[in-house]
C-alpha cells in the first residue's frame, strides 16, 4: 500500500479562512484487504490500474488530487460539471476493463480545511454517497442536480431522500443516467430510502470552520473476483401476451408467447426476469404498472399484444419502468410471416438490453442472433399444446400431446415438439396416470428424436428447461441420484431464476438428507414465484419433509383460499394433518383431495368409514376400495401402500411399498424423507427398501 502526501500549495499551509471553489474525489477497493491476503502482488496491481484512471482523469478535467486514504482517492474540481464529467469519464474507461467496477458520489456542500487536509458535512456526504451507490454508478446530492439541471445532456434520475451517517439530515439523492450507466431498482430505492437509514448528529468540532462551496467526487473501485461476473441489478416481469387477434386459437397461441419471450430474456445475465408462472395471473385484475411491480417486486414490465395470427404475425412490445414514476422506455411493433417468428424473441431482448444500457457479451449476443425459421403451421400447434402443457390438468396434457403430434404431422423435423411430447409423457407418470414402462419407452423415443434433429439439445448451452426436465426423469424415473443432481445443477446455471427447478432440487436434496441445502433452493423459489400454487404446494412439500409442520399448514391454506382446486397443495395439508396427528382436519382434507381429482366413491366411501370407525378404519376402507379398481383401471401402488400406511397397518404398507418397489413408482424417493413413515422406519424391510435404492435411513 502506498500514500501521497498533499503539499501545501506555497511555504505555508492553507490559512483556515480561505474560501475557494473546489471538487474532491475519493476512490475505495472493496474487498481490497481479503485480496491483499490472498494475493498482494494482484491487490497491488489493481490498486496502481484504480490510481492511473483516476489521475487521468483528474488532470483533463482540471481536477486536483487531493491524497489517497489507503485504497481511496479525494480530490477536487473547480466545478460541478467539471466534476460529473469526470465521474462519466472515470466509469467509462473502467467499464472497458474485465476486472472492476466503480461507484461513484458526487455533494456539493460545506468543507473545513485543517492542516493540509479537508473535513465537514462535504466530505461525509460525498463519502455515503459513494458507499451506497450502484456498481457502475455514479450518485449525486440534489445540490449537484441543481447546480446542473439546465444541462439538457445530463439524464438525473431522482431515487429517494437518504439518512446519512454522520449526516443529521435527509439528503435528496439522484442516480446519472446514460449508456453504461445502471439503473437502481426499486428494492435498492427502498433499501437506501431515510426511513430505513441510521441518522446521527454530528460531533462538535474544536477547529474553526470556514464555509465554501465545493463539489465531492467519491468513486470507490469495486474489484470483483476473477473470472469476472456481472451483479444482476434489474428485476424485470414479463406479462401475459394480449389477444387481439380474435381467431378461434388466438388465445392458445398468445399464451404460449408468454414463455418463449421470457426464455429469450433470461439469457441476458443483468436481468432478472421473474418467471412465466408468478407473472402469468398478473394484471387480470386490472392493476396498474407501480401496482403489478409492487407485487413482483420488480423494477420494469414487459407488455405485449397479438393483433394478427396466420401466416403472418403482428406483435406490439412495450417496456415501462414502473419507479419511481410510470415511464415507457421503449415500444416496437413486428410485423413478420410466422416462419420467422423465432427471430422475434431475440431481437426482443437485444432491444431491451440497449434500453436499459446493458452491454451484452459476445456469447449472448450470439444466443439471441442465433435463430432460424419454422415451418408456421407446426409451430402453431406447438405453440397451442405449449399452452395446454402449462395447464398441468389431465385434459391439458392430453390436448398438449395432441398438438406436439399435429406440430410433428406439419413437420417432422421440428425438434421441439418431440421434447414437447417427452414432457407429456414425463407428467403423465408423475401424476401416476400410467405405469412406468409405457412413459419410459414414450420419454426416451422422443428425446432420441429430438437429439438427432438438434444436437444442441443435450449441449450445455442450451434451454435449462431441457436439464430441468432430464433432472427430473434421472431422480423419480430412473432413481439415478447423481445424474439428477448434475442436470439440476445444469439447468440452474443456465438459469438461475428457474423456480420449479430450484423446489425440485430440494426435494431431491431432502431425498438425500441435505436438508440445509435443500431449504436454501426451496426459499429461493419461493423468493421468484411467491404467487405460484404450484411453487407454493412443493416448497410446503420440502416444510412438511423437514418436520416443519404448522408452516406447511399456513403455507397451504393460504394457497388454498387463492386456489381451492389445487389438488397437489389439498394432498400436502392432507400430510401435514396426519403428521399433527390432527385427524378431524385430515380426514376433511382428504375428502377435498378425492373430490377434486374427481374420486367421488373415494370420498364419499372415506366420509362414512371416518363416521363409522374413525380416521385409521377409513383408512384401510378407501386402501380396499384401490385395491378392488386396481382391477380395472391403474392405481399407483405407492398410493395404496400410504393409505395403509396412514392406517398404521405395518404388514400391508409394506408389501405395497415393496409392489411399489417393483413397479418403480416414482414417488418412491421420497421413502428416505416422508416423515408419514416414521413408524415403519425402522422395520428390516423398509431398511432393505432404501438399501436397493442406495437412499439414506431416515
Amino acid at each position: 500500500m502506498y500514500e501521497i502526501k498533499l503539499l501545501p500549495d506555497s511555504e505555508h499551509q492553507y490559512s483556515l479562512s480561505a474560501r475557494k471553489l473546489a471538487a474532491i474525489m475519493f476512490t475505495d477497493i472493496v474487498g481490497y484487504t481479503a485480496l491483499m491476503g490472498k494475493d498482494e502482488q494482484q491487490a497491488l496491481t489493481l490498486l496502481h490500474k484504480n490510481r492511473q484512471i483516476h489521475e487521468r482523469c483528474i488532470r483533463t478535467y482540471n481536477g486536483k488530487l487531493l491524497k489517497e486514504m489507503g485504497d481511496g482517492i479525494l480530490a477536487q474540481f473547480n466545478s460541478a460539471l467539471d466534476a460529473v464529467q469526470c465521474a462519466i469519464d472515470i466509469q467509462e474507461q473502467a467499464q472497458e476493463r474485465v476486472e472492476g467496477k466503480l461507484r461513484i458520489g458526487i455533494h456539493l456542500g460545506d468543507i473545513i480545511i485543517e492542516h493540509d487536509d479537508v473535513f465537514g458535512d462535504g466530505v461525509n456526504i460525498a463519502s455515503r454517497l459513494q458507499h451506497i451507490a450502484d456498481p457502475g454508478g455514479i450518485y449525486i446530492s440534489e445540490s449537484v442536480q441543481k447546480a446542473l439541471r439546465s444541462r439538457t445532456d445530463l439524464k438525473m434520475q431522482y431515487l429517494t431522500e437518504v439518512g446519512l451517517k454522520n449526516v443529521d439530515y435527509p439528503v435528496k439523492t439522484y442516480s446519472l443516467q446514460g449508456p453504461g450507466l445502471p439503473v437502481t431498482s426499486s428494492a435498492k430505492i427502498k433499501e437506501i430510502s431515510v426511513a430505513d437509514s441510521p441518522v446521527q448528529k454530528i460531533l462538535n468540532s474544536p477547529y474553526v470552520y470556514s464555509t465554501f462551496f465545493l463539489i465531492i467526487i467519491i468513486a470507490l473501485s469495486v474489484w470483483w473476483w476473477l473470472p469476472p461476473a456481472r451483479k444482476t441489478e434489474i428485476r424485470l416481469a414479463v406479462l401475459p401476451t394480449v389477444d387481439m387477434s380474435g381467431e378461434k386459437d388466438g388465445g392458445f397461441i398468445a399464451a404460449a408467447l408468454h414463455a418463449p419471450i421470457i426464455d429469450e430474456l433470461i439469457k441476458v445475465g443483468a436481468l432478472q426476469v421473474i418467471s412465466r408462472t408468478s407473472s402469468a395471473t398478473i394484471g387480470a385484475a386490472g392493476q396498474t404498472i407501480p401496482e403489478i411491480a409492487e407485487i413482483l417486486k420488480v423494477d420494469m414490465v414487459v407488455e405485449s399484444e397479438l393483433t394478427h395470427m396466420g401466416d403472418s404475425v403482428r406483435l406490439q412490445f412495450r417496456l415501462i419502468r414502473a419507479f419511481p414514476e410510470e415511464l415507457q422506455l421503449w415500444s416496437k411493433a413486428y410485423n413478420k410471416s410466422t416462419a420467422d417468428i423465432l427471430s422475434i424473441y431475440g431481437d426482443v431482448a437485444l432491444e431491451i438490453s440497449r434500453a436499459i444500457n446493458i452491454d451484452l457479451t459476445a456469447d449472448e449476443i450470439s444466443l439471441l442472433t442465433n435463430t432460424q425459421q419454422v415451418n408456421p403451421e407446426a409451430y402453431k400447434a406447438y405453440l397451442n399444446g405449449r399452452a395446454h402443457l402449462f395447464k398441468l390438468s389431465s385434459l391439458g396434457i392430453d390436448k398438449a400431446l395432441q398438438y406436439f403430434n399435429l406440430s410433428i404431422e406439419k413437420d417432422s423435423t421440428f425438434a421441439p415438439a418431440y421434447m414437447g411430447q417427452a414432457f407429456v409423457w414425463g407428467v403423465r407418470r408423475q401424476q401416476g396416470l400410467i405405469p412406468l414402462g409405457q412413459a419410459m419407452g414414450n420419454i426416451d423415443s422422443a428425446i432420441a428424436k429430438a437429439v438427432a434433429l438438434d444436437s444442441t439439445i443435450t449441449d450445455n448451452e442450451t434451454d435449462s428447461e431441457i436439464h430441468f426436465l432430464m433432472a427430473c426423469i434421472d431422480g423419480w424415473a430412473k432413481w439415478n441420484w447423481q445424474d439428477s443432481e448434475k442436470e439440476f445443477t445444469l439447468a440452474i446455471k443456465l438459469d438461475s431464476n428457474h423456480a420449479e427447478a430450484r423446489v425440485y432440487f430440494a426435494h431431491l436434496l431432502n431425498i438425500l438428507h441435505r436438508h440445509n441445502e435443500a431449504t436454501i433452493h426451496a426459499e429461493r423459489a419461493m423468493e421468484l414465484q411467491p404467487y405460484s400454487s404450484l411453487i407454493q404446494g412443493i416448497y410446503a412439500m420440502h416444510l412438511n419433509h423437514t418436520y416443519q409442520f404448522d408452516k406447511a399448514i399456513e403455507v397451504l391454506n393460504n394457497t388454498l383460499a387463492e386456489d381451492p382446486n389445487y389438488a397437489q397443495g389439498a394432498g400436502t395439508l392432507w400430510t401435514a394433518y396426519h403428521n399433527k396427528k390432527m385427524y378431524p382436519k385430515a380426514i376433511e382434507t382428504a375428502e377435498l383431495v378425492y373430490t377434486l381429482k374427481g374420486e367421488n366413491t373415494a370420498a364419499a366411501l372415506l366420509k362414512s368409514s371416518y363416521a363409522e370407525g374413525g380416521y385409521k378404519f377409513a383408512m384401510e376402507r378407501v386402501a380396499e376400495a384401490f385395491i378392488q379398481k386396481s382391477d380395472t383401471s391403474y392405481v399407483t401402488p405407492w398410493q395404496i401402500a400410504t393409505l395403509y400406511t396412514r392406517a398404521s397397518n405395518k404388514e400391508q404398507a409394506l408389501d405395497w411399498l415393496e409392489k411399489a418397489y417393483q413397479a418403480h413408482d416414482p414417488n418412491m424417493p421420497y421413502l428416505s424423507t416422508d416423515p408419514i413413515f416414521d413408524e415403519i422406519s425402522n422395520e428390516p424391510r423398509f431398511l432393505k427398501l432404501l438399501g436397493a435404492m442406495q437412499l439414506p435411513k431416515q
